[in-house]
Order: C-alpha cells, then sequence, then structure tokens
C-alpha cells in the first residue's frame, strides 16, 4: 500500500457522493439567483409574491423532514450502493417538471421532492464515507464533497444570468443526469452492508480493493475487527428503545440533533436560499455580481480547508467556526440596522458584503464539513440508520423554520432582527461545543463508540 493505492481507490468510491452534493446543489443553488427574478424581473416567466418565494424557498427543507425515514427504512435494506442510485435518479428527474411548467405550485411540489432526496442523502453519504473511508482521510474526502456542492452552486450563481429559465433548467438535467449514469458504475458497496447480509467474501474484495491492496494479510486485523462488531451491533435490538434507552447511544443522539439544530440556528440555509436579496444596492456592485463573488470565495475556502481538516481538532474548528458566527453576525445585525435608517445606506455596501463573505465562508470552510462528518462518526452500526434520520429531520425542521420566517421578519421587523436571532444561536452553540462535543479526529468508528461509553 506504499504506492498510495488505497488513497486513489478510495477518492474513486467517494466520487458518487460528490456528485450526489453537485446535483443537490444545483437546485439549492438555483434556487438562490431565481428568486430575485421571481420577484422583480418583468420579465421573469414566473411571476410570484413574496409569500410564494418563501413556500418556494422553504419546500427544500419541509421535504428533508422526510427523507431521513427513508433511510431509516431502506439503508440496512437494500444498501448504500442501490440508495445512492436511487437517490441519484431523484434529483435528475427533479428537472423534468420545473422544465415543462411554469407554475408555482409545481414548484413547490418539485423542490419537496427535491428535499426529500436530500434527506435520504445526508444520511446516507455520512454513512457511506464513514464507512469506505479510512480515518487518515475521511475528513478529507468528506470535505472534497462539500468543495463540489459549493462548486455546483458556484456554477448556478454565474450562468444564471447569462441562461433563460427553460435553457438553465435544461443544462442541469443534463449534468444531473450524467450523475445519475456515473454513480451507477462507480459506487462501491460497503464492508459493513455486506457482512450485515452474511456476504464475507464480496465484503472482503471490496475492502481488499478500498485498502489498494491484493493480500488478505493487509486487512486481517480490521476486517476481523468490523466483524465481530457488525455481529456484536446485530445482536442488538434495533428500535427506538435502544436508541433512547442506552446509555452511549442517547449520549450520542443528543449531541449529533443538537449540532445540527445549532448549524440552522446560525442562519446558514436562510442566507445561502435569500442570497441574491439579501445585499443592499451598492454603486461598485451589482446584486448579481456580489453572489458571484460570494461563490468564490465560499467555494475557494471549502477547497483551502480540505487540505488542513486532518491536521486540526474537529471540536476547535466547531469552536472556531461559532466564535466567527457571532462576530459576523453582531456586526452585520448592526451594519443592516444603521443602513436601514441612514440617509445613505449604501455606505455600508462594502462592509456588509465583507462580513457576509466571512461568514458564508466559515460555514462552507469549516461548519458544513464537520456536521456531516459528526452525524457519519457518533452513531454505532445498530442505530445509526435511526439516529441519521431524526437528527437529519430535526435538522430539516429547523432549517424550514429559519427559511420560512426569514423574509417576514425581513418585512416586519427588518433585516437586521435575523442576524439578531443567529448572533443568539451562535452563543448557545458555542456553549454546547465547548462542554458536550467530543472529538473524533483520526479515530476509527469503534474507537469512538469507546470513547462515547466512557465519558460521563
Amino acid at each position: 500500500m506504499g504506492n498510495h493505492r488505497d488513497i486513489y481507490h478510495q477518492c474513486l468510491a467517494v466520487i458518487p457522493v460528490c456528485l450526489l452534493e453537485f446535483a443537490i446543489a444545483l437546485a439549492c443553488g438555483w434556487l438562490g439567483p431565481m428568486i430575485k427574478i421571481f420577484l422583480e424581473d418583468p420579465n421573469s416567466e414566473i411571476k410570484a409574491t413574496e409569500e410564494e418565494c418563501s413556500w418556494i424557498a422553504s419546500m427544500p427543507g419541509f421535504g428533508r423532514i422526510f427523507g431521513p425515514f427513508f433511510s431509516i427504512l431502506l439503508l440496512d435494506v437494500l444498501g448504500r450502493k442501490v440508495m445512492i442510485q436511487i437517490t441519484a435518479a431523484i434529483f435528475a428527474a427533479l428537472w423534468l417538471p420545473i422544465l415543462f411548467t411554469r407554475s408555482v405550485g409545481i414548484l413547490c411540489i418539485s423542490f419537496f421532492f427535491c428535499g426529500l432526496g436530500i434527506g435520504i442523502c445526508n444520511g446516507l453519504t455520512a454513512v457511506y464515507i464513514g464507512e469506505n473511508c479510512s480515518p487518515k482521510i475521511r475528513g478529507i474526502l468528506c470535505s472534497a464533497s462539500v468543495t463540489s456542492f459549493y462548486l455546483a452552486v458556484l456554477m448556478q450563481y454565474t450562468i444564471a444570468g447569462y441562461l433563460s429559465y427553460s435553457t438553465l433548467a435544461t443544462v442541469n438535467f443534463i449534468l444531473a443526469f450524467c450523475g445519475l449514469i456515473s454513480c451507477i458504475f462507480l459506487t462501491v458497496e460497503t464492508a459493513q452492508f455486506l457482512m450485515l447480509k452474511g456476504r464475507f467474501d464480496k465484503a472482503e474484495s471490496n475492502m481488499m480493493w478500498l485498502r489498494g491492496t491484493e493480500n488478505k494479510h493487509d486487512i486481517i486485523t480490521d476486517f476481523e475487527n468490523i466483524k465481530a462488531n457488525v455481529a456484536s451491533e446485530k445482536l442488538k435490538k434495533t428500535s427506538y428503545r435502544e436508541l433512547f434507552f442506552a446509555p452511549a447511544n442517547f449520549k450520542s443522539l443528543i449531541i449529533v440533533l443538537t449540532l445540527n439544530m445549532a448549524h440552522a440556528a446560525t442562519g446558514n440555509i436562510a442566507l445561502f436560499t435569500y442570497i441574491s436579496v439579501l445585499f443592499p444596492e451598492n454603486a461598485h456592485f451589482t446584486s448579481n455580481q456580489v453572489t458571484v463573488y460570494y461563490g468564490i470565495s465560499q467555494m475557494t475556502f471549502c477547497l483551502l480547508a480540505s487540505f488542513v481538516i486532518e491536521k486540526v481538532n474537529r471540536r476547535s474548528l466547531t469552536l472556531f467556526a461559532f466564535s466567527l458566527f457571532l462576530v459576523c453576525h453582531s456586526v452585520s445585525a448592526y451594519f443592516f440596522y444603521d443602513a436601514a435608517n441612514s440617509e445613505s445606506p449604501s455606505k455600508y455596501g462594502f462592509w456588509i458584503i465583507f462580513t457576509m463573505v466571512c461568514l458564508f465562508c466559515g460555514f462552507s470552510a469549516v461548519l458544513d464539513s464537520v456536521v456531516h462528518m459528526i452525524r457519519g462518526e457518533l452513531f454505532p452500526q445498530s442505530i445509526k440508520p435511526i439516529g441519521s434520520g431524526l437528527a437529519i429531520a430535526t435538522h430539516s425542521l429547523a432549517q424550514f423554520f429559519t427559511v420560512k420566517i426569514f423574509l417576514m421578519i425581513k418585512s416586519q421587523y427588518g433585516i437586521y432582527m435575523n442576524f439578531v436571532g443567529y448572533a443568539v444561536g451562535s452563543v448557545a452553540a458555542f456553549w454546547f461545543t465547548y462542554f458536550f462535543l467530543p472529538e473524533t479526529r483520526g479515530k476509527t468508528l469503534i474507537e469512538i463508540q469507546k470513547s462515547l461509553e466512557k465519558r460521563k
């Protein structure tokens, strides 16, 4: 394995996850510039009020609430590979009704199913990466999948202003369909699932390929450890009782649930969705230009973070992120408040843009990757589908709420009040992380479970 074949093969195996994230971002990134067009462009093929736009924008969060329950029911039945392929098909099919209709209601339904696919994907990809990738590069590969998400977002922000509604939907369908074809051929089933189904020869073969070796002795220790762990977890009753009454499992659930709610409470998805209507008019930048610059900076910082994420503790990164969010939200709240009551609101344009770019880079470079990894690392095999599903559903409900009320708060109280709420959420998130989040960097899934059992 000295020739790094293990790293090469694991990178190949993670390509389907990157393509799924790319497909998700095609839909989510499409909403950003389109919301402004629906609201303000007199030539838009779809006209929508603020209330209608809030429903369109919040539908992915609403649909995502239900997606995890499909993961719970099917992840250990169909396997990680088949579920990835099914989810890729959902994101490809999503664009057909968008392409052939011009109805706000159809858009809402389409993005509900988009959210359903996101909910399935979120728990699925965390499990897939956690089980297929070695600890030394697990964080890097997870960060790579997040980078692919922001690459697609940047693409949407860049081309949305130059293509018609129909052309953009057609391009997105073709890209999502190519992703589906790639997922069919590149996805590698995990050893844990194959052992769960008693297919030990195939599990051994897949594990040898992922480790880049043709010698069984190179994987024998890890293979036997995983086999014993799967056998042990299989004996446990996979139920909500097991999740809530086993101390280590319940501890994992509370940590993951709270971290996911904190992620939503700090405003990531709401600001991401309403990016095109967020920035004030500025003498130097148009709203579309700022959106593109934001996309470039976000993807750049996410890419850079992939090179350091395995060199810094997850807990330290999370504390840094919430500290950054507190500062950025507080400063943004002041700027937006003063701009709303100033005779020359555009004077704050540059500083608002600067603080928001810092904020978005913190989300993309740090928190998105860490939350994604923690979700796949803390739950043992026996309750992983249930635990991940509940965490994602809770996260989705919080996201739906923050997206739905954003425009309402903006209209009734001023946009700055959203940032006041996000600053309060950042303080609570920092406190929780400092006292309760365990460190998982460099640990195998089995080692993480043992450490949770020892923690009081």
